[in-house]
């Protein structure tokens, strides 16, 4: 390898591991692997980041170290068997790397190819090239990494999220600004790091000044959201959304006991308040239809089908329903109009059946959507715990998720960046996690890993099959190639705020408990 591309890469013989090399057992150099013969004394770590040499001075190969083995006959079970029982033999089978029975081989996942340009600076193609055998295999520095998967080398251009490791060092993956637009996936099994992680993703949209508004059905952004300067709400007391957006049948499911005829007066009653309060969102950017309003059209019809009693009575139930629900209101509320002053706007679901965080949620993205349209408020980021309950599986819809899904199809047009977080990514509606352009993938049961892994492009089957065995804080990031080159292993970096509230110890909380009633 030339000295060019060597001194553009900071190449010296310091971090030379080895060299390609060839074999009918151990695998020959193709387009997407190179096996190499590692050096004496060197120790390579698995995901560490190399060069590959060629017999030119301005274009090498590079990739990154998938696998790994160590034959050696004399470590042979029948040969240390037979050592044993005749007491032949050395009994250090392993003298060190210097032994002529020891034989190393690492393989590179090929990822692409630099080339030198006229004026020798470096640019970055797709592999093309048949890696060549015995040729050196270098580490590259960790500061060159960001050049090769795409991303800013400054947390001002976009979010810092965690480290990139390579051969024991690290370098800052910063997840480039257009990726948030996109859509985003956080998925992985209970216990691995999602809701830490989706707190640092919040530190960072903070920082850049984008708003976020998260529905939080664990708790877990309630402590971040008061770090950060926001603000929390708790749906059905401080957090209500007017009855006029919920949509007809989320409407009529909060209505228990309406006879056929009785339901189909409130149908056409709620049609007619339903498409003036959209009108009313689109003009003036606010809601405020009287409930009595709704109870006059249903009476009203019943009158013009002859049905003046059936009319009446339905129109008491509507009127106690709605009375008795704390989750509905007649005009848009004061969060409205806090929202687009606040970093964060978290709002605690928790404590809801799903049929009422269907509506909260569903009535609170047609509420934003339609004002983000108007450009009544700024461009945001949705932030949505525990998706698969919002976006079903099966062909399950509601007109509730019906818009939550429609939202994250028409977002990016409307500047609304979406992050989803699910531990069920197999119980999630495949369309929506497809939409998401980038990924976050921490530690899956293998269900929900064969539904995952067939969105990571450009992952080879090696790092694929590690990731149900992924430590806690440790993910794959993925993205289409304008957005990251190469999908890439993280470690999420420590957060600014606090937790949510922390997994319990059963045991203990069993004393406290019975603590308190002694």
């Amino acid at each position: 390898m030339g000295n060019k591309i060597k001194q553009a890469l900071s190449l010296t013989d310091n971090v030379r591991l080895g060299t390609t090399s060839s074999s009918p057992f151990l695998g020959s150099p193709t387009f997407d692997e190179v096996p190499f013969h590692v050096r004496e004394g060197r120790m390579p770590a698995l995901g560490t980041y190399v060069v590959i040499e060629r017999d030119k001075d301005d274009i090498v190969h590079y990739g990154r170290i998938i696998e790994g083995t160590e034959d050696n006959p004399r470590a042979n079970p029948s040969t240390l068997q037979q050592n044993q029982a005749y007491q032949v033999g050395s009994d250090k089978t392993r003298p060190g790397d210097r032994s002529p029975h020891v034989t190393r081989v690492m393989t590179v996942e090929v990822l692409g190819e630099i080339h030198l340009d006229i004026n020798d600076q470096i640019i970055i193609k797709e592999p093309s090239l048949l890696a060549q055998t015995g040729q050196g295999v270098y580490e590259i520095p960790a500061d060159k990494i960001p050049q090769l998967l795409n991303t800013p080398d400054s947390d001002e251009e976009g979010f810092y999220v965690g480290k990139v490791e390579s051969g024991g060092k690290s370098v800052d993956f910063i997840l480039p600004m257009e990726a948030i637009a996109r859509h985003l996936a956080v998925v992985g099994k209970t216990g691995v790091g999602k809701s830490y992680a989706t707190g640092v993703l919040i530190e960072e949209l903070v920082r850049h000044g984008i708003p976020v508004i998260a529905f939080d059905v664990l708790g877990d952004v309630i402590h971040a959201a008061e770090d950060l300067g926001g603000l929390n709400f708790r749906a059905g007391e401080n957090f209500r959304v007017p009855y006029s957006v919920i949509g007809m049948s989320e409407f009529l499911g909060f209505v228990p006991n309406l006879t056929s005829d009785q339901s189909e007066l409130v149908s056409m009653a709620y049609d007619a308040v339903f498409t003036d309060a959209l009108q009313s969102l689109e003009k003036s950017g606010k809601v405020n239809i009287q409930i009595e309003e709704l109870l006059e059209q249903i009476q009203c019809a019943g009158t013009e089908f002859g049905q003046a009693a059936v009319g009446g009575r339905a129109a008491r139930k509507v009127s106690s329903v709605f009375k008795r629900n704390p989750l509905l209101t007649a005009k848009t509320e004061s969060w409205l109009e806090e929202f687009a002053k606040q970093p964060i706007t978290n709002v605690f679901v928790g404590h809801l059946s799903q049929q009422q965080r269907n509506l909260i949620v569903g009535a609170s993205v047609r509420l934003l959507q339609a004002l983000r349209k108007r450009d009544r408020i700024p461009p945001f980021v949705f932030v949505l715990d525990e998706a698969h309950f919002f976006l079903p599986a099966g062909g399950q819809t509601t007109p509730s998720t019906q818009v939550i899904r429609e939202m994250i199809r028409t977002a990016r047009h409307d500047a609304i960046g979406v992050t989803l977080i699910t531990q069920s990514p197999a119980s999630m509606d495949k369309q929506v996690l497809l939409t998401c352009n980038t990924r976050l993938v921490f530690a899956l049961d293998p269900d929900d890993m064969k539904l995952v892994s067939g969105t990571l492009g450009g992952i080879s089957d090696e790092m694929i099959s590690r990731i149900p065995k992924l430590p806690k804080g440790t993910a794959i990031m993925s993205s289409s190639m304008d957005i990251l080159r190469h999908p890439a292993q993280i470690r999420i970096r420590k957060r600014e705020t606090r937790e949510g509230a922390p997994t319990p110890n059963i045991a203990e909380e069993v004393k406290k408990w019975r603590q308190k009633i002694i």
